[in-house]
């Protein structure tokens, strides 16, 4: 796979990373309490650190006594091998008091920011081709097909609404294929001496970074960046206050990134809008001016503020009608909204035929119309975009039981229906 990032130069020092030799050592102390007796070239390599930046750490451990050695293995200093003292795990144990994060050292703030602003979503061309081929698994009329495509290039909130089973949800997370490229975010940030996790290997997919573009020379690249496809971060039911805010673990001591600071360039999906524990409005007053702006301002549990930019692609899914969701004021910030209707009797037809097909189910025109005919026509019910999907795989989950042919006839269909409308 090709990475077209460009990644920064490990600093070779201490000074180099721009961070406080007190968050260094720390950070190195709680890896020697958690692994400890290991090389000093593992160590660095759980720091993201160069091998000189980590040796200058460790030998200012050893000479406070902190850590010693215990021997190695040839005559590279990275061979040797570390452990705590007693004074280093007292010290240890009160760094994990303070915070409970191990992992890559984190990178300073302000290169946070000024990375998410090289790679801004805002300044990627999304074409009109890239968009139609991530929602070709659905079947969509032509003109909510343009209005998407339209909404995702302009790189406004949007909110997509209609009935369900008609693939909301299906388009919002599909779209995510039309993003191109990879993007550097790193594992941890610093804010005023805390460290705050962004990288989430729940959310974020991370690539081969041995294969990313190096900086020029010979100079090896800065491991505390991992390289990800552009994110979509995804939101349902389970969205609540604390999500939009940093996270305090107050067991663990441990801050994560709040889902819109994760979304930095790619998608923010909020799935379910309006149906959450969360109020809708709530949501859209905390995002008014990230909205307007593109900067969102985070608190940590000091009450220190600071500035990280809001680099996303919102998408809101919901069963409401915008109007049901917030009032023209907060409206007027989402520019796009587009509905995304029922099937027709062609689009319902062609729907049908494909799942036919996905499932091998012989398809039958006569068995097609008589689906339509008795459980749409009637106008007991509007057809959904799900009902093709769903009916066939029944037909195809019986048939598999049974050990019967798999074909859709008007039997197999009303056998079913009897089960599916209730």
């Amino acid at each position: 796979m090709e990475i077209d990032v460009e990644r920064p130069a490990a600093p070779g020092s201490i000074a180099g990373t721009g961070l406080d030799i007190g968050v260094l050592t720390d950070l190195a102390l709680k890896t020697l309490y958690v692994a400890s007796n290991i090389e000093g070239f593992e160590i660095a390599k759980r720091l993201g650190l160069s091998v000189t930046a980590t040796m200058e750490i460790l030998g200012f451990l050893r000479r406070e006594r902190l850590c010693e050695t215990t021997g190695g293995t040839g005559r590279a200093e990275g061979t040797l091998r570390f452990v705590l003292t007693s004074a280093g795990i007292e010290r240890t144990l009160a760094a994990l008091a303070m915070s409970g994060y191990v992992g890559p050292a984190p990178v300073l703030l302000r290169d946070y920011v000024d990375q998410v602003r090289r790679q801004s979503i805002h300044n990627v061309e999304v074409p009109r081709q890239k968009i139609e081929e991530s929602l070709s698994h659905l079947v969509l009329p032509k003109r909510t097909l343009d209005l998407i495509g339209q909404a995702v290039s302009s790189k406004r909130a949007t909110i997509i609404y209609g009935a369900s089973g008609n693939g909301k949800t299906s388009a919002a997370v599909g779209l995510a294929g039309a993003l191109p490229g990879h993007i550097l975010i790193p594992y941890a940030i610093e804010v005023m001496r805390e460290i705050i996790q962004v990288y989430d290997p729940s959310t974020h997919e991370a690539v081969d970074a041995a294969d990313g573009g190096e900086s020029a020379g010979s100079a090896k690249p800065d491991r505390r960046w991992v390289v990800i496809k552009r994110p979509t971060v995804f939101a349902a039911g389970e969205l609540a206050a604390n999500h939009l805010e940093l996270m305090l673990d107050e067991v663990h001591k441990r801050y994560e990134a709040p889902i819109q600071m994760k979304a930095n360039g790619g998608f923010l999906i909020i799935d379910d809008f309006g149906r959450q524990h969360l109020d809708a409005v709530y949501l859209l007053n905390r995002w008014v001016t990230p909205l307007e702006r593109q900067i969102d301002y985070l608190s940590l549990n000091t009450g220190a503020r600071f500035e990280v930019p809001f680099d996303t692609i919102p998408v809101f899914v919901s069963n409401k009608p915008p109007a049901e969701l917030a009032d023209d004021a907060f409206l007027r910030r989402i520019r796009y909204k587009v509905e995304i209707p029922g099937p027709d009797s062609s689009i319902f037809i062609e729907i049908l035929k494909r799942e036919c097909e996905r499932n091998s189910v012989a398809y039958d025109e006569a068995a097609a119309n008589h689906f339509m005919d008795a459980y749409s026509s009637n106008g007991l019910r509007d057809m959904r975009g799900c009902h093709p999907r769903d009916i066939v795989e029944t037909i195809a989950d019986g048939a598999r039981y049974q050990g019967a042919e798999r074909a859709l006839t008007p039997s197999t269909i009303d056998e079913a229906c009897k089960h599916y409308f209730v």
